[in-house]
């Protein structure tokens, strides 16, 4: 899952941050239905629970976090040595994984 996420944001920028861009800017209190992303880390947090998460939720959100920071960052420094794309989601998985069990 966390693979197709972060190779979807790689491969359409535009629609990734439509997706998850504006949740959480300072001063907007959006509505469910405005949070069109939301679905997707719940997702994600369903998985956790699956794959033995302690807390569901914190793993969810925390490899959120490390996935946009590998979407966003290469898109906005491609001239940095970054390791293959794969290598770099598996090594998140498995560290939020065991950290949180």
């Amino acid at each position: 899952m966390c693979h197709a996420f972060v190779d979807y944001g790689v491969a359409h920028p535009g629609h990734y941050r439509v997706l998850f861009g504006t949740a959480g800017t300072p001063g907007w209190e959006p509505t469910t239905g405005q949070l069109p992303g939301l679905p997707t880390i719940r997702l994600l947090a369903a998985t956790a629970t699956a794959a033995g998460a302690l807390d569901p939720d914190a793993t969810a959100q925390c490899l959120w976090a490390g996935m946009h920071g590998l979407i966003t960052l290469r898109q906005d420094r491609p001239s940095f040595p970054w390791l293959p794309l794969d290598r770099l989601v598996d090594t998140l998985v498995q560290a939020h994984l065991a950290a949180g069990r």
